[in-house]
């Protein structure tokens, strides 16, 4: 009886590692595909010198901060990296974001390495007990599919 159970044991492990392979293999070959087709060159900031990639994310900082200031968070949330918005949906982006206390902003420095930036700016706010408070903000700034994009974080 025991001769029997063991008789399929060699034939499950065979099947079950031929599932595997097969699984690696579909992966592999996702993975490759991808690679394929990810955007090279000027497209994707690759081809652009540090000081082009500087002037480009100081202008889309500058213009989502704008939008934010005018209270259009609609317009800015357009400014999310793809990753970041395949995370954080529209409706909870706006949800999260305030606005109302904002009066100004200035790109005071931006730094690049490789597809990522750093951006350095103050945000001037009003407060209930105090007005013109000015706040050093860090944002994240990437290179893809041709544009910068915003990092959002929670």
């Amino acid at each position: 009886m025991a001769v029997r159970e063991f008789e399929g044991f060699p034939e499950y492990f065979v099947a079950e590692r031929r599932q595997w392979l097969a699984a690696f293999i579909a992966a592999a070959a996702l993975g490759a595909a991808g690679c394929a087709s990810a955007p090279s060159g000027k497209a994707a900031g690759k081809g652009l010198t540090e000081a082009e990639r500087v002037a480009v994310v100081t202008q889309r900082a500058q213009e989502r901060w704008d939008l934010l200031l005018k209270g259009n968070v609609k317009a800015a949330y357009a400014y999310l990296s793809p990753g970041s918005r395949a995370v954080v949906s529209q409706e909870r982006y706006e949800s999260r974001t305030r606005v109302g206390n904002f009066r100004a902003v200035k790109v005071d420095k931006v730094s690049c390495e490789g597809e990522t930036c750093s951006v350095q700016l103050f945000l001037t706010f009003d407060h209930r007990v105090m007005q013109g408070i000015v706040s050093p903000v860090q944002e994240s700034w990437i290179f893809e599919d041709g544009q910068a994009w915003f990092v959002y974080r929670e």
